[in-house]
């Protein structure tokens, strides 16, 4: 199993606000990087390409505690993998978050996915900072 997680972020809003924006696949759209080609999403499901990874899916989130979403891959994705958003508590008025990729690959394929997926999960974290 390979994890790949963003830098820990702060974000000024609400735990609540976070949660119900993330909860709306075509929300994600609006953290996606520009990289992304063939957005398609509803309630449900969202589905995207990437370049040299190829076309990829992820279902609706499930809320698996407060302080997390996890969005599984769909049956269409190339790649079988998890999506997680992390929302850590803190001390202020500000809330620390992250997402994480947790996908099972070999090693080989594990080395060369690093740098693109870590680059992809610190990109949404920075445009879901930015979006809020």
């Amino acid at each position: 199993m390979a994890n790949f997680i963003s830098n820990i972020i702060e974000i000024e809003s609400s735990p609540e606000h976070v949660f119900s924006f993330l909860k709306k696949l075509p929300n994600l759209r609006a953290i996606m990087p520009d990289q992304i080609e063939n957005w398609k999403s509803n309630e449900e499901e969202c589905s995207f390409f990437i370049k040299n990874l190829g076309d990829l899916g992820l279902k609706k989130g499930k809320v698996d505690s407060s302080e997390q979403i996890r969005f599984p891959s769909s049956e269409n994705s190339k790649v079988k993998f998890d999506l997680i958003f992390h929302q850590i508590p803190s001390d202020n008025e500000k809330y620390k978050t992250s997402f994480e990729v947790v996908a099972e690959m070999n090693s080989l394929v594990e080395m060369m996915a690093k740098r693109p997926l870590t680059n992809f999960v610190n990109l949404l974290n920075t445009n879901l900072q930015n979006q809020l």
